[in-house]
This record gives C-alpha cells, sequence and structure tokens, in this order.
C-alpha cells in the first residue's frame, strides 16, 4: 500500500488519525492527541491487519515521521510538497522585505512545478546557488543590549532562515513520487476529506461528544467501502 497519512483536531475532544491508499480510507483511530505515542498506536494496529506498506506520504509532523522510522526505515517517506510550500510562504509573507526573502519566495512557488528529474536537480541547483549566494544572511545575528539580558542573541532574519532550512533539510524526502507513480506527492485528497467531514459536522451543530465520534466513526465507514 502507499499511504496518505494524517490527523485532524475535533473541536476540544481529540483528533483522528486516519490513513488513505488511492480513493480508500483504509484505517482511522481516535486519540485525544496528535503525537508519537499515539501515531505508534496506530501503526501497531494497522500492521496487525496485515498490510504491507510500501510508502507513506505525510506533512513533516515531528511525532509522525518519527513513528514511520520505527515501524518502516526502509520504505520511501515523501513529505507532503505542498505542506512545504504553504509553510515557506507563510513565514516569507506574499512580501518579503528582503532580497534574500523575494528570491526564497520565488524558489518556493517551484516547489509542486516541479515534474521531472531535470526538474528536481535544477530545483536543486537553485537550493545550493541561493545557500551560497546568502550564507552570511543567513547566519546573521542580532546581540541582546541591557533591554532584553534573558536571551543573549539570535537570527536576524529568523522567518527567511527557518524556509530556508525547512527546504533544505526536506529534500531528501521532497522527491519520491517521481522515482514512483504510486506515490503522492502530497495529502491534498485527505485534506479534502477533513474538510468535507468538519462541513458535515458543522450542519450537526449541538452533538455531544459520543454522538460527534460516533458520526465520524460512520462517515470513515462508509467511505472506506463505496469509495473503491
Amino acid at each position: 500500500m502507499h499511504l496518505k497519512v494524517d490527523a485532524k483536531y475535533f473541536g476540544r475532544w481529540g483528533c483522528v488519525i486516519v490513513f488513505k491508499e488511492g480513493k480508500n480510507i483504509v484505517f482511522w483511530q481516535f486519540c485525544n492527541r496528535e503525537n508519537y505515542r499515539n501515531y505508534l498506536v496506530s501503526f501497531s494496529k494497522f500492521m496487525e491487519l496485515g498490510f504491507i506498506v510500501k510508502s507513506v506520504t505525510s506533512d513533516k509532523n515531528g511525532s509522525l515521521v518519527a513513528a514511520v522510522k520505527t515501524f518502516y526505515p526502509s520504505i520511501p517517506h515523501q513529505y507532503c510538497t505542498v505542506h512545504i510550500q504553504r509553510k515557506c510562504q507563510t513565514l516569507l509573507t506574499k512580501n518579503p522585505e528582503t532580497s534574500a526573502g523575494v528570491d526564497l519566495l520565488e524558489l518556493t512557488r517551484f516547489i509542486n512545478k516541479i515534474k521531472s528529474e531535470n526538474d528536481k536537480e535544477i530545483f536543486l541547483k537553485w537550493v545550493d546557488r541561493y545557500e551560497k549566494r546568502y550564507e552570511k544572511f543567513l547566519k546573521q545575528r542580532t546581540y541582546a543590549t541591557e533591554t532584553n539580558p534573558n536571551k543573549k542573541w539570535w537570527y536576524t532574519h529568523k522567518n527567511v532562515r527557518t524556509a530556508f532550512r525547512h527546504i533544505k533539510l526536506s529534500t531528501n524526502n521532497m522527491f519520491f513520487f517521481l522515482e514512483n507513480n504510486q506515490i503522492s506527492k502530497d495529502t491534498n485528497g485527505l485534506e479534502a476529506e477533513f474538510t468535507h467531514l468538519k462541513q458535515k459536522i458543522n450542519s450537526h451543530r449541538g452533538l455531544t461528544r459520543d454522538r460527534q465520534e460516533n458520526f465520524v466513526n460512520w462517515y470513515w465507514f462508509f467511505k472506506s467501502i463505496y469509495e473503491k
């Protein structure tokens, strides 16, 4: 199976971890929060069902990344390129104030246009050139004054630095979809399911926690048997 994995919170009562393959919901698990332990429980239960996982596509959530490494250390783990692009664009804003920010924003806009190995190589070269060009800028520090005695220094251009490092540290897990067209490059299909489910729940406001959880359970059940 080539899985998409994500979790969605529903109000204060917790969240549901969902596995999807193609158009099919193949597993879901209610939990109090999205963390390493709950992902371990979910993957453990999924393995007991006898499914063979060939790849996982997910966002770069630390607890999920760690759980995949624990259970499936040798399979491709594709990071969602939409999440990577979205996070970087949020950090950089629509109108960056520095040339480094402007150039990096332009670089991030190319992420979801990558369709081939040639595109990938061009992108990686751009990343390398960007790092060389703005190395000093990214390492620039601001030192504390007497008005901020609790912190000695911080990176001057923190958001630009964070956005670049997010891309740089993701490159090894961004392009598995080019090697196998069964591997999805993003979790958009699963996020669309969450959006639809949220709309359904909002149209039934006033449900108790038990009834809301039961509603969610049936929703995934019908999705698992009718979307094949």
